[in-house]
């Protein structure tokens, strides 16, 4: 069952915002601009591309060497937002906001950022594992970004969430999440047919998206755990507000014995769910105008 988590909290978090994958894509293209910046110093200092991919390309993607891996163990975060070729960075973008919207809009955008990672953790060592597995005495040269075989276990997520959702519904009715997946999918594993060491990554972070939701649709939040280790760290950074009452208050706001009006929702949270479940099972265009209005006021109230 797909819902929207309208129960947001107000602590800071380092990916908790009200729009985390816009975070999610600035990282993305600040990224690509980076890399490909330092590339074009190579290119027009008449440098030999090969020696960017080893001084700085290198130092992001994650190296499939177990040595090598251990002097450089941040590769396994940067390797997910690090393609320096602008087409498939840009292509990945594109992929990033369609499946990231629909897993933020149906299960909240706090679960988003935690799936993300974990697909991208999980190929990793998907990688590292099959690398050394089948390629032992070519470990040492083998580097691998995690975007792509990301995307994958995005859209998994989102066809195991809602698979009728429907793109395009005023065309014959529209087409299916899970034919987009699909399609999705085979164009993505095509592309990688003859590359055993790659598909198996791909594959390991769609069968975490899978993973993840049906956790979330038995009441187990993988992303919990992460989400308040951020908490806690974003505390940390934040500095805590003096809590004290100002003159401006004591003089305009609190004269009055009377309690202040208070605006309660009349909307239920059994009413939301009950749309939520129609959503899931019908998707959004089967709605009525009444169910659209009171999902939109639901939002609005943070309910």
């Amino acid at each position: 069952m797909g819902y929207r988590n309208y129960n947001r909290t107000s602590s800071n978090s380092i990916w908790n915002t009200s729009n985390p994958l816009v975070m999610l894509i600035i990282l993305n293209a600040m990224m690509l601009i980076l890399l490909n910046f330092l590339k074009s110093i190579y290119t027009f200092s008449s440098i030999p591309e090969s020696s960017f991919y080893t001084n700085i390309y290198h130092y992001f993607a994650m190296p499939a060497d177990l040595s090598t891996l251990l002097m450089r163990p941040w590769t396994i975060l940067t390797m997910q937002f690090s393609e320096v070729k602008v087409f498939f960075a840009i292509s990945n973008i594109f992929w990033l906001w369609v499946f990231g919207n629909l897993i933020q809009d149906l299960v909240g955008g706090d679960k988003l950022i935690p799936l993300y990672l974990y697909s991208g953790f999980v190929s990793a060592i998907a990688f590292v594992a099959i690398s050394n597995i089948y390629l032992v005495d070519l470990s040492s040269g083998i580097y691998f970004t995690g975007v792509s075989s990301i995307l994958l276990g995005l859209a998994v997520a989102a066809s195991t969430i809602s698979p009728s959702y429907r793109f395009f519904p005023l065309i014959g009715g529209g087409i299916p999440l899970w034919v987009i997946t699909l399609v999705y999918a085979l164009v993505d594993l095509s592309a990688l047919a003859n590359n055993l060491v790659m598909i198996i990554p791909h594959l390991f972070a769609g069968l975490m998206g899978f993973v993840f939701v049906k956790c979330l649709q038995k009441g187990i939040d993988l992303g919990d755990s992460m989400n308040s280790i951020a908490r806690k760290f974003s505390s940390l950074l934040t500095p805590s507000k003096k809590q004290g009452t100002s003159i401006k208050t004591t003089s305009f706001y609190k004269q009055g014995t009377k309690s202040p009006f208070v605006k309660k929702s009349t909307i239920t949270q059994d009413r939301i769910d009950a749309i939520l479940d129609k959503i899931s099972q019908q998707g959004y265009e089967k709605l009525n105008d009444e169910e659209k209005k009171i999902l939109k006021q639901a939002s609005k109230e943070d309910l």
